[in-house]
């Protein structure tokens, strides 16, 4: 609570509360109020590239069980005329039932590898995938809590200079009419402030709802701006980063592509193939049947099949190379972040402390001497400029903290749902 050595009225004192609220005590129409949590589980629970991301784990399952399966059997039927002619009776005759059974002996294990890894990988980009969606969901969250406070606060000053006005016309033979006429034109500012906050606000508003699939006649109401909290550690986040989704499935992937490097190989000859067949045919006059096992392996003379090993090859370096761009890159965006957000918190609380309270003591003072004519209005209106422009300049400083938290929390790997900090 700001100390003051001066008398002051009720309607000064009042603004100087509204300090301790920057988004305005004067908005009292009260509507359901969306946190930002609920914001990013509605986006969760209904935006499509949640829905793309489950699908592509459920395709990478699908491939999960299909790396185990082993190829089907042949059965093969031969009938002909071979025995009719040989003893004379004529007719067709099944002479030959086979089984074939291809053998998988390498290459199932080698599939399962790569298949594990990129079912893993996918899990890990459908959490990254969470995480951009957070974000965007939490950056329109923030400007529709500036546009929010900003027409909050266009409202308040079109109320404070109608009592300006209304004190002022008591003494109107003490006003000439070039003050007269520049209080209009606050008056006329005001007024276009409201019109063009509101309109601002509106559009947010608009991509909030198509953002959450929200009914066109939902009106989301944010939270007020409040300072954000000091971040933790860099070195802790550091610590961390290891696990971030978007390095974790980068790493995987690169795991799955080194995998594919031996089931490459395990695949340049074809699988052999182990048949049992059962034959009839003429010996000694009659017939006769009996059976055999053969063993099909295919040699590789001409044909050596190494362009699926170099494609493998090709693959975990692009992975690695994938892998290691990411890391770089959270890393310089954490730590930029990082070093953002502490500059944010410590500019806010300087320009609170250095300018906004001085600004506001300074405007109610001139309101009051205004209202008794110690002042004339060119000092009215320069100390009202000051003090909005501080209170537009604080709520743009408020709200840069939050996007940058949005960001830090994005380079973190940090869900929102987990750490619940935001307002």
């Amino acid at each position: 609570m700001l100390h003051l050595r001066y008398v002051m009225s009720a309607a000064a004192l009042g603004v100087i509360a509204g300090l301790l609220d920057p988004v305005s005590a004067a908005d009292t129409v009260q509507k359901p109020v969306w946190t930002l949590e609920v914001s990013v589980r509605r986006a969760l629970d209904t935006a499509p590239e949640v829905r793309v991301a489950d699908a592509q784990v459920t395709v990478r399952e699908g491939g999960l069980r299909q790396a185990d399966a082993w190829p089907n059997p042949a059965v093969e039927l031969r009938a002909d005329q071979k025995l009719g002619i040989e003893d004379s009776r004529g007719g067709t005759d099944l002479t030959q039932v086979a089984i074939s059974q291809p053998l998988p002996l390498w290459r199932l294990t080698r599939q399962r590898r790569v298949a594990e890894a990129q079912l893993a990988s996918e899990h890990e980009n459908r959490r990254y995938q969470h995480l951009l969606l957070e974000q965007q969901v939490a950056q329109t969250y923030h400007a529709l809590q500036l546009d929010a406070a900003r027409y909050a606060l266009a409202r308040e000053r079109r109320d404070l200079m109608e009592e300006i006005a209304t004190t002022r016309d008591r003494l109107v033979r003490y006003l000439a009419p070039a003050e007269r006429g520049r209080l209009g034109i606050l008056r006329a500012q005001a007024a276009q402030a409201i019109a063009s906050a509101e309109g601002e606000y509106a559009e947010t508003a608009a991509h909030l709802r198509a953002l959450l699939a929200l009914p066109a006649e939902t009106e989301p109401q944010p939270t007020p701006l409040v300072p954000a909290i000091s971040p933790a550690p860099l070195d802790t986040l550091l610590a961390r980063l290891a696990g971030h989704p978007g390095i974790a499935g980068a790493r995987l992937e690169q795991d799955a592509a080194r995998a594919g490097i031996d089931a490459a190989r395990s695949q340049r000859s074809a699988d052999p193939v182990l048949s049992l067949f059962r034959e009839r045919d003429f010996f000694g006059g009659q017939r006769r049947e009996f059976g055999g096992v053969t063993l099909s392996v295919q040699i590789p003379l001409w044909n050596l099949n190494n362009g699926g090993v170099t494609k493998a090859v090709a693959e975990t370096e692009a992975a690695r190379a994938r892998h290691d761009a990411r890391a770089r890159d959270l890393d310089a965006r954490l730590r930029k972040s990082h070093l953002h957000l502490n500059h944010l918190i410590e500019q806010a609380v300087h320009h609170r402390s250095e300018v906004l309270e001085p600004s506001a003591r300074l405007f109610a003072l001139t309101r009051k001497s205004f209202a008794t004519g110690e002042v004339n209005v060119l000092t009215l209106v320069d100390a009202h400029d000051n003090y909005f422009s501080a209170r537009s300049r604080y709520l743009e400083l408020l709200t840069q903290q939050w996007l940058e938290a949005t960001d830090l929390r994005l380079a973190a790997g940090q869900s929102l749902l987990a750490t619940e900090a935001a307002p």
